[in-house]
């Protein structure tokens, strides 16, 4: 079973997420609130992708994402936006995300897209 870690703030998103990712693709899911917890959940479970979202307490996305760096230059991270501000769009792409997803068409396309990102990152998924 392959490991997700959600790194959000939203308990909503993390438990919509969560539910899809287990359910309908058969992944096992960490949530992190934050990006300290999160940076704590990547060193323990090594999991093979992340979602993140941007603005968040305590550590946010950008914090976040150039702290696993410095740790992990490999792991695929997909950031979850509330806009599309190519300015911070830019700068995620700068410090290694490999895909982002516009939360204002989450609901909608929430699925394909994942199973879009999931295919790209794991070559012998299939739902």
């Amino acid at each position: 079973m392959k490991k997700i870690l959600l790194v959000e703030d939203d308990s909503k998103v993390r438990f919509l997420l969560r539910r899809l990712l287990e359910k309908k693709f058969r992944m096992e899911v960490y949530e992190a609130e934050n990006g300290a917890i999160g940076l704590e959940l990547c060193r323990q479970h090594n999991p093979k992708l992340v979602f993140l979202d941007i603005s968040m307490p305590v550590m946010d996305g950008i914090e976040f994402l150039t702290e696993l760096r410095k740790e992990n230059t490999e792991i695929p991270v997909v950031v979850m936006t509330c806009n599309n501000d190519r300015t911070i769009v830019a700068k995620m792409l700068t410090l290694g995300i490999s895909d982002y997803i516009i939360k204002s068409e989450f609901i909608m396309f929430l699925e394909s897209r994942i199973a879009e990102i999931l295919e790209k990152h794991f070559v012998a998924f299939r739902v």
